[in-house]
C-alpha cells in the first residue's frame, strides 16, 4: 500500500493547463475545417456565377404573343441563346431581341410568337425559360390574358 501512495501525478494546475490546451486545440481544428468546407462549398467553379431575372412577362392569348423583359443580375456579362422555350417548346423565332449580350445590371426584351405550336389559352398558365450560352437560366410561369 506505501508504494502506491509514493507515487505523486500531475498537479492539478498542471492537469488543468493540459486539458485546456487539448480543448482550444480542438476548437482551432474544427474552425479551419469548416471554414474550408464552407469556402469550397460556397464558390463557384468558373469564378462569378450570371443570374437572369424576369422584370416582366406578358402573354396574350388572342394573337399568341408573349413578352418579356430579363435583366441580368449575376456577376458577369451574359449572351442570350438564341432560344426561348415555353412549356418545353423551344422557339427559336423570337421576332424582337433588343439585344443578346447582357451586361451586368442590363435589360433585353424578348418577344415570342407561339402560333401554331402552343396556343395560349386564356386563363391557363405556361412556363416560360430563357437560356443563356453559358448555362444559366430563369423559368417563370406567366397566365396567358
Amino acid at each position: 500500500m506505501r508504494a502506491f501512495r509514493s507515487k505523486r501525478g500531475f498537479s492539478p494546475v498542471i492537469g488543468s493547463l493540459i486539458l485546456m490546451l487539448i480543448a482550444v486545440a480542438s476548437g482551432v481544428l474544427v474552425y479551419a475545417y469548416v471554414m474550408g468546407w464552407l469556402g469550397g462549398a460556397t464558390q463557384t467553379p468558373g469564378g462569378q456565377l450570371g443570374e437572369l431575372q424576369f422584370d416582366s412577362i406578358y402573354a396574350t392569348a388572342s394573337d399568341d404573343i408573349i413578352k418579356i423583359y430579363v435583366r441580368n443580375t449575376g456577376g458577369k456579362d451574359l449572351t442570350l441563346s438564341d432560344g426561348v422555350y415555353v412549356q418545353g417548346t423551344r422557339f427559336t423565332n423570337a421576332t424582337a431581341f433588343s439585344t443578346t449580350s447582357l451586361t451586368v445590371g442590363s435589360l433585353a426584351y424578348l418577344q415570342i410568337d407561339t402560333t401554331g405550336t402552343v396556343d395560349l389559352t386564356q386563363n391557363y398558365h405556361y412556363e416560360v425559360t430563357v437560356t443563356c450560352t453559358d448555362g444559366t437560366k430563369a423559368s417563370q410561369s406567366v397566365e396567358a390574358k
